[in-house]
């Protein structure tokens, strides 16, 4: 279970849209959602920006970066709570569903 925090969503002429560019991790039910509404963004700024591809890339990272980021932390307490990653989070989970 993890989270992909990426500075930028592409490099050259690739750019990276759903999971491969901001995965949200299982919990939060939005992986198709927001792949699908990256998608429609990158799909619009090609679209606009006449041909220049550059352009669009900067563009959809600008646009839909900060929704994705917001989705992202929405879920990192449920993530902590679900897949504690020490021995201490395993202990203070158990507590509390016990």
């Amino acid at each position: 279970v993890c989270q992909i925090h990426m500075p930028s969503w592409s490099k050259g002429r690739v750019a990276l849209v759903g999971d491969a560019a901001h995965t949200t991790s299982f919990p939060t039910g939005m992986g198709t959602s927001l792949a699908m509404q990256g998608a429609a963004v990158l799909a619009k700024a090609l679209f606009t920006s006449g041909g220049d591809y550059s352009a669009a890339f900067a563009k959809y990272y600008e646009t839909f970066h900060p929704y994705a980021e917001s989705v992202q932390a929405r879920i990192t307490r449920g993530i902590n709570l679900l897949v504690p990653e020490t021995a201490e989070g395993i202990q203070e989970a158990y507590k509390r569903f016990n």
